[in-house]
């Protein structure tokens, strides 16, 4: 996995090789089943996931991890299948969805084939400063281990 921030610090380049097809790649980011399998770092239990896949629809995810409560949710820009996803990221300040959203950033996702694998590029851009996209490159790795593994049991 390849990882580089731009020279502002607010955004956070990843690039990850999975050994899947872009569909099965793409299909694991936008079925809210698959998604709550895989998503966040080790440890973290999905609670509820909900997708409306279309532009403007919302998504979101509310995960529980060592007795901590975690909310995310966002907006849906683009969607490109099996070639591109695009939406807005927010964590909720209690960890419940009717709080208030937080700092919100932006996500753009990349499938590329490369042989029979996906070349994912995920970019996030707006974060307030270094701290955020240093913490979610943390996270995001430990959810690509997570993908692997699922991706590979399903094969």
């Amino acid at each position: 996995m390849a990882v580089s921030a731009v020279p502002d610090d607010r955004t956070l380049h990843m690039v990850h090789v999975f050994d899947a097809s872009p569909g099965r790649v793409f299909a694991a980011w936008t079925e809210p089943e698959r998604f709550a399998e895989w998503f966040g770092p080790p440890g973290l239990k999905c609670l509820h996931c909900r997708f409306d896949l279309q532009v403007g629809g919302t998504w979101e995810l509310v995960g529980e991890r060592a007795g901590g409560r975690h909310t995310v949710s966002g907006k849906y820009l683009e969607i490109d299948p099996p070639r591109r996803l695009s939406f807005t990221w927010a964590w909720h300040q209690s960890g419940d969805l009717a709080a208030p959203r937080e700092h919100e950033t932006m996500i753009t996702l990349q499938f590329n084939a490369v042989g029979a694998r996906t070349e994912l590029t995920l970019t996030q851009r707006r974060f307030r400063d270094a701290t955020g996209a240093s913490n979610h490159r943390e996270g995001w790795a430990g959810s690509f281990t997570k993908l692997e593994a699922l991706l590979a049991r399903s094969a």
